[in-house]
């Protein structure tokens, strides 16, 4: 049995968005809700809404598609930017009996990141367009790769890892790893990834069954500058 009472004591919900809210906790679950509502209430100094609760979820999820989007496309980047640069795995210090061309589809992304900071620091520069390239910042990309296809809401997540953006110390929040993404991708790919972030905010005409009104927290609202 779900206590609902447990999230509704949490939030202002109109009595019209209780059978959404209902709908969406069997969907999302109890614990999520609860977190996400306790998340909220120390920076609005107030009981969130329920549409606010409701809004960040559909917000984040449209983040998590973005950032899956274009880390699929660094990721198929650097795989054939290797294969068209490299001929034997011996070449890339890869100890395998397949050829280049079949091993590296099989290679984890953590593991093609690694195989990328063993290449010369030339190949690196032609590769991400950074001024200062660092690997914790290759590995803060994976960390956030791995919440968003475990399917972690971002918004409040706490194990992204720190980086170093423009030659300064970040804390390990959600806005700088999506920062710290941007700048890796290649230019082109990552003028389109900044503008669909930035454009995220926006409700959009899609609209479901069971949809309460759009009101995203600015306190939330990721800019890329």
């Amino acid at each position: 049995m779900i206590n609902y009472d447990s999230f509704f004591d949490l939030v202002d919900i109109n009595i019209n968005e209780i059978e959404a809210a209902k709908s969406y906790i069997k969907l999302r679950g109890l614990y999520e809700h609860i977190q996400m509502a306790q998340f909220l209430e120390p920076f609005l100094h107030r009981k969130p809404l329920y549409c606010e609760v409701a809004t960040v979820f559909r917000y984040d999820k449209r983040i998590r598609r973005i950032i899956y989007k274009y880390i699929g496309f660094l990721e198929e980047y650097l795989r054939s930017t290797l294969s068209n640069n490299f001929k034997e795995p011996s070449d890339l210090g890869i100890k395998t009996s397949k050829s280049l061309n079949d091993y590296l589809p099989t290679c984890l992304f953590s593991v093609l990141l690694q195989i990328l900071w063993r290449t010369d620091k030339s190949f690196k520069k032609e590769i991400f367009p950074v001024d200062i390239l660092l690997l914790k910042n290759l590995e803060a990309i994976n960390c956030l790769r791995n919440a968003v296809s475990h399917n972690r809401t971002l918004v409040n997540y706490r194990n992204f890892l720190d980086v170093t953006i423009n030659g300064k110390k970040c804390n390990n929040s959600l806005v700088e790893n999506i920062i710290n993404l941007y700048l890796h991708l290649p230019k082109e790919i990552g003028e389109r990834f900044k503008k669909e972030i930035n454009d995220a905010k926006f409700r959009g005409n899609a609209h479901r069954t069971n949809q309460v009104s759009w009101k995203l927290p600015d306190f939330l609202i990721i800019f890329i500058s």
